[in-house]
């Protein structure tokens, strides 16, 4: 069974896009940002707690320490966690704004759309058509 179509919004279904390409862009490297520093918290916090007798970690993590000043693999994935987080929510926010925008765009068409045929249905209701001949077949009082 068919579904009976709307009619109010005509045949012509609005879409929305919600991503630009630099939007999108910038959502994916902060989401991929933010999983990597997941990846350094748990391969930091294995390397701390776990009670391993050799932790493969535990080279890599003391060479990062001494990279950068004294940042083990724990805060290093703590900074770059929030780093990830403000970049894709960022991106988030300015989708969001964008999308807004073209709503409220679109709705002002809509506004000036019903505007504009209402006052061309009164300025027709009120207009009255006279043709050249009929204007010249009038007496000067009635001009």
């Amino acid at each position: 069974m068919r579904k009976k179509e709307n009619f109010e919004q005509g045949n012509k279904k609005e879409r929305a896009t919600v991503f630009t390409t630099k939007q999108l862009f910038w959502f994916v490297l902060g989401v991929l940002i933010t999983a990597n520093a997941i990846i350094f918290l748990i391969l930091g916090l294995i390397n701390d707690y776990a009670s391993i007798a050799y932790s493969p970690f535990e080279v890599p993590n003391n060479g990062m320490k001494t990279a950068l000043g004294g940042i083990d693999f724990k805060w290093f994935g703590v900074i770059t966690f929030i780093l990830g987080t403000i970049i894709y929510s960022l991106a988030l926010s300015f989708a969001t704004k964008t999308q807004e925008r073209e709503q409220e765009r679109v709705a002002r068409r809509k506004q000036r759309r019903l505007f504009s045929s209402a006052e061309g249905e009164k300025v027709v209701s009120d207009f009255s058509v006279s043709t050249s001949e009929t204007a010249a077949a009038l007496p000067p009082e009635s001009k």
